[in-house]
């Protein structure tokens, strides 16, 4: 499993989410509602018999969406942190179709104000763990 194709394919599935545009690592500047794939905490290997499997933990999806002040901000990341549905982030991500990698787990939402380029942004942020072939 390569972790820049996770990426990849992470950031091309949030294409499904319309009027989102995410780009699979993180940018120098960003025009919400947008958002990156960035680093994850660790990658884990040989967690079966020998090369069978390995682990990206915590592989973060971070969302912006506006300004943490209004409605329409919070309107939009309660759609992306929910369950179900055209705009929900764990719709479009949950499963084991991937081409990159043998399964994709989005385990938490977090939220958190973030400054970008000077601008303060209501962000989403997605927590995913992912299993591979070790080989």
């Amino acid at each position: 499993m390569n972790l820049s194709d996770v990426m990849n394919e992470v950031a091309q599935r949030m294409d499904a989410i319309t009027g989102l545009r995410v780009t699979p690592y993180p940018p120098a500047t960003i025009l919400a509602p947008a958002g990156f794939v960035s680093y994850p905490e660790r990658v884990e290997f040989d967690e079966t018999y020998g090369r069978g499997q390995d682990m990206i933990q915590q592989l973060p999806v971070v969302l912006v969406v506006g300004r943490a002040t209004e409605r329409s901000a919070r309107d939009t990341a309660s759609e992306w942190a929910s369950g179900s549905g055209p705009k929900s982030v764990k719709a479009a991500l949950d499963g084991d179709d991937f081409q990159s990698c043998d399964d994709v787990t989005v385990t938490a939402c977090d939220f958190d104000v973030i400054n970008i380029g000077g601008v303060e942004y209501l962000a989403a942020v997605f927590v995913l763990d992912i299993a591979g072939s070790g080989e």
